[in-house]
């Protein structure tokens, strides 16, 4: 069973703070065996002791949105993520500094951002299908790092509070996403491709309904 350091955790936890990191939680790798092979943290680093889940507020939905430079014609420039993602590349060089090796982790293949997060401890997935956290309802975009670092895990979130009377996001879902009471991935995504907000010739909002109705973190 690996042993745990309080200090290192906090010296962790004071960084991310420092550098304007707004939600932070660690999870045990154990816990991603649930998952694909290519999903899971020692994929991606072995020996990993700690997953790294990082997230930042979207304060303003503008901060979602997507762009590209004239000529690409493919979404690639998302200004958020570049800020989460530095975020990460911080905590990495501050663990190499103390002798721990650590990896950020890409998308596609990548950890399940949502469900790890909620596996550190950070807030439940809700009916959105989203991460919800107390403070930022849905308004965050994750990203993550697994790391050796034997960091102080949070308990995993299996239900959430904040949905058992609540159906906002499914009446208000313009994708109707929700038809037969389960989230359905291809009608949300169906309607997020064909129903860009256009800020510009080069940058695209996608629909954030369920995130700016959620009430929680208003």
């Amino acid at each position: 069973m690996t042993e745990r350091d309080q200090q290192l955790t906090t010296d962790v936890r004071n960084y991310c703070e420092k550098i304007g990191v707004d939600v932070v939680g660690f999870a045990d790798p154990l816990l991603f065996e649930r998952y694909s092979e290519e999903n899971r943290p020692h994929a991606f680093l072995k020996n990993s002791k700690t997953v790294i889940v990082i997230g930042f507020h979207l304060y303003d939905i503008i901060l979602d949105a997507w762009s590209h430079k004239e000529g690409e014609g493919i979404w690639t420039h998302q200004f958020a993520d570049a800020v989460v993602e530095q975020f990460c590349h911080g905590v990495r060089r501050l663990l190499l500094k103390k002798g721990y090796n650590s990896r950020v982790i890409p998308y596609s293949p990548g950890l399940y951002l949502k469900e790890a997060a909620a596996l550190a401890g950070i807030g439940p997935i809700g009916k959105n299908n989203l991460l919800i956290t107390n403070l930022f309802g849905s308004q965050v975009r994750l990203r993550a790092l697994v790391t050796t670092a034997p960091l102080i895990c949070g308990d995993p979130i299996e239900e959430s509070k904040y949905c058992k009377e609540c159906n906002i996001c499914i009446e208000t879902c313009p994708a109707k996403a929700f038809d037969n009471g389960k989230y359905s991935r291809e009608k949300c995504y169906l309607y997020l491709e064909t129903h860009k907000k256009n800020l510009s010739d080069y940058t695209v909002i996608e629909c954030n309904v369920c995130i700016e109705t959620c009430p929680i973190g208003k």
